[in-house]
């Protein structure tokens, strides 16, 4: 009926008990199976009272929206420009503005992580391994594509009027074309998995999703 050789009907059964959600696979027939999921092993293991973590959340929001708000008023207005002296010393003061913001993140989400509770799913050699390795080429897509721009095509200089001579399109950019911002969810991601945080985790993914949007602002 929709273009498929085949059909399947699958039934949802949802058993709520004291400690969880529990759901099982009881089959009845190749095309009439009833899917229990057991969902009591997965607890939830964020603490949503933790300060540490609501801030953590609020800073790594609130970086790319800080620094696009700031790169498009200086586009439109040239405050610091003006302010300054040069475009050169605007963007120089943005990007150290800019990192001192990130170090600040980053130092934050490191307490968020190390006051949540660890999920023993994470507890396992391969995950340590795989985080290391996130962490490992995070860093390195963030310093390539640094090294590739320099510090003005970096910290936005075009929006100051500096601009490349032509588009870069070597490594990282021919694998990726915002190697910085992915770089960095991999850092997030890489330290939350040797943690074994799921909150660390969670703030990873928000990471990932602020920078995506940063990506349609800055396109």
């Amino acid at each position: 009926m929709s273009g498929f050789p085949f059909s399947f009907h699958i039934r949802l059964q949802t058993i709520f008990k004291p400690h969880g959600l529990m759901v099982r696979r009881k089959p009845q027939g190749c095309c009439d199976d009833v899917i229990f999921l057991d969902l009591s092993e997965m607890d939830l293991n964020v603490d949503l009272t933790d300060v540490h973590f609501w801030v953590s959340l609020a800073t790594i929001m609130f970086n790319p929206f800080f620094w696009n708000v700031v790169a498009r008023s200086e586009y439109r207005n040239h405050t610091l420009e003006h302010f300054l002296g040069s475009p050169q010393r605007g963007c120089i003061f943005l990007g150290i503005v800019i990192v001192g913001l990130g170090i600040l993140r980053d130092w934050l989400f490191k307490i968020a992580i190390e006051s949540q509770p660890r999920w023993s799913l994470l507890h396992e050699n391969w995950i340590l391994f795989l985080g290391y390795a996130c962490i490992l080429f995070g860093c390195y897509l963030v310093f390539t594509s640094y090294w590739a721009l320099g510090f003005y095509g970096t910290f936005l200089g075009d929006y100051f009027g500096i601009l490349m001579d032509d588009k870069v399109t070597g490594f990282p950019f021919n694998i990726t074309d915002n190697p910085m911002y992915w770089g960095s969810t991999l850092n997030f991601l890489g330290t939350a998995l040797v943690k074994a945080s799921q909150s660390g985790i969670f703030l990873s993914l928000v990471a990932g999703v602020s920078y995506q949007i940063a990506i349609t602002f800055e396109g």
